[in-house]
């Protein structure tokens, strides 16, 4: 089974450049609400920001405030480039952009497949779990708070932009989701707010802490 398989639609790079230029267009003094132009376009607000990265880094649009940018050249965007600097500049930007995801999309691929052979191979089963040590022994999460996630199949991750929010939510409906906070020694938390099933008020709920002298659970 390949997992992650795309397919290159109205969704690709390209072609959602050209809609946000349409919006661009015909936008009053080139202010565009990003929250709208994803909604109208039905993608992810993350994909517009690699085409508003760009046109930033190459002093063509401004972010105003949250959510919105500015369009700030005196050129019309049809992306039908004449070769002037500016269209050129452009045009290089996104072709670059363009090549890097199709490069993306390859390591991906071929993650995915070695991921599958290792899931679809019984002789592997006994190695899927992580240690406390593990965890702990890998560099950049040496000043780090560690939370350990053991979440069952089917589980749902989202991971909003981190512009809006450092944060993750996760859903299962089959079995409870375990959280734990990696830590060599009890840490004083603030207690979260989770929503309780058929409560829209919720619970509180504290973090437990896995150390050296704990199991870690298996990921």
């Amino acid at each position: 089974m390949l997992l992650f398989q795309k397919t290159r639609t109205d969704n690709s790079l390209v072609l959602l450049t050209r809609k946000f230029a349409q919006r661009l267009n015909h936008s009053r003094g080139g202010l565009v609400d990003l929250n709208l132009v994803s909604s109208e376009l039905k993608v992810s607000k993350r994909r517009l920001y690699d085409i508003t990265n760009v046109l930033e880094g190459i002093n063509l649009m401004k972010k105003t405030y949250k959510n919105h940018h500015q369009w700030l050249a005196s050129i019309y965007l049809n992306f039908e480039f004449r070769g002037g600097p500016v269209e050129d500049n452009l045009g290089r930007s996104l072709e670059s952009l363009i090549e890097e995801e199709e490069k993306l999309d390859e390591l991906i691929q071929i993650c995915a497949r070695q991921i599958s052979s290792l899931c679809e191979e019984n002789l592997h089963d006994r190695y899927a779990y992580l240690t406390y040590e593990d965890i702990r022994s890998i560099p950049s999460f040496e000043q780090q708070t560690v939370i350990v996630i053991k979440a069952p199949p089917e589980t749902r991750l989202q991971v909003p932009h981190p512009e809006e929010s450092l944060q993750i939510h996760l859903r299962s409906t089959n079995r409870p989701i375990d959280v734990f906070l990696c830590s060599d020694t009890p840490v004083a938390m603030e207690s979260m707010e989770t929503p309780a099933a058929g409560n829209a008020s919720g619970r509180q709920v504290n973090l437990p802490t896995c150390g050296k002298d704990s199991s870690a659970p298996p990921s």
